[in-house]
């Protein structure tokens, strides 16, 4: 992850930084948390097979980059990921229930970032768009080639 806003726009050189604060104190990899999260109520909302093999797939693939993401950064950071691994965990609040990890008392300081306040905006403006997306869906047929559908 990183912080650094040039990195993102690749004006600096991307370095790869082994966080144990902010959103790693709750889980080392917030995606797959998030991705879980996201395609168990999209599934459970939906609710067809063809929603729960998506999703099914979709958290697999999370799943499948997490190991594969952790033995990268063992392999390349060694100790440095040991350290982080110990302090740390994927499933959210494990490390802190296990005494891994603690919460300083102005935790909430480490969540005062760029970074996080724009996935706060993007979230939110994302759950309040949805009746709009349902709106628009709602004129989609089959194909929007079908007579009545958006190009039809």
């Amino acid at each position: 992850s990183t912080f650094n806003l040039k990195e993102v726009a690749a004006v600096d050189r991307p370095e790869l930084h082994l966080w144990g604060t902010g959103v790693a104190r709750i889980t080392r990899h917030p995606q797959f948390v998030g991705q879980t999260l996201w395609s168990a109520a999209h599934g459970a909302w939906l609710g067809t097979s063809v929603t729960a093999v998506t999703m099914l797939l979709l958290v697999a693939h999370h799943a499948f980059s997490v190991v594969h993401g952790d033995a990268r950064l063992r392999a390349k950071h060694g100790d440095r990921f040991d350290e982080l691994e110990a302090t740390t965990s994927v499933v959210p609040f494990a490390a802190i229930l296990e005494g891994r990890q603690q919460l300083p008392d102005d935790y909430w300081k480490e969540w005062l970032r760029g970074p996080y306040l724009v996935i706060l905006v993007a979230t939110l403006g994302a759950y309040f768009a949805h009746p709009y997306f349902q709106a628009f869906a709602a004129i989609l047929s089959t194909t929007p080639l079908e007579p009545g559908g958006l190009l039809g």
